[in-house]
């Protein structure tokens, strides 16, 4: 045993890209949330890295840390990797994954990584989605970057994956082992 939990839930991949190479890293292997719930009990004190993508307002990740009782968390320090497209300004002064863990958010170290969205494997259902916001996102009058992108970047692929942006989050969950 590692002393670490990467847990992860990915849609198209580049989450799925992340979590594996953090667990590289850190000496364990990445798993699903369910097999993560059985890790914590598993191994008190491990530290948990919990990665997933964010897709408008559903955050996977904060939902599987907000799931989790008290109990379950106790002794084990916590982080939230989100995953998405937003570009970090936007993000960052948002921070959705704040809002998104409630009360929780106090005690969870919250990162952002950049991800991938490639429109050619994208389902019919998302497609559409994302089709509705960029219209949406046209109409408005005054686009801030994140708006202008992604009207730019719509019905490409894109990827901005960038694993040397998990360089902090492993220094994070080293770090929180000292202490």
């Amino acid at each position: 045993m590692s002393g670490f939990i990467v847990a992860f839930e990915s849609t198209y991949g580049s989450t799925k890209q992340y979590a594996d190479d953090l667990a590289t890293r850190l000496g364990t292997t990445a798993v699903d949330f369910e097999q993560a719930r059985t890790d914590l009990q598993a191994q008190p004190g491990a530290i948990l890295v919990v990665l997933s993508p964010v897709h408008g307002p559903s955050l996977p990740g904060a939902k599987f840390i907000t799931d989790l009782s008290s109990s379950e968390l106790d002794g084990h320090r916590v982080a939230l990797c989100t995953v998405g497209m937003t570009l970090d300004d936007a993000v960052i002064k948002k921070d959705g994954a704040a809002k998104a863990l409630g009360g929780k958010a106090k005690n969870v170290t919250r990162f952002y990584l950049p991800g991938r969205l490639n429109y050619s494997e994208l389902s019919n259902t998302h497609r559409a989605t994302m089709w509705t916001v960029v219209n949406m996102l046209k109409a408005k009058p005054m686009k801030n970057d994140n708006d202008k992108m992604m009207i730019d970047t719509f019905d490409t692929d894109v990827d901005r994956v960038d694993l040397s942006r998990l360089d902090e989050v492993e220094q994070w969950a080293r770090n929180s082992t000292a202490g």
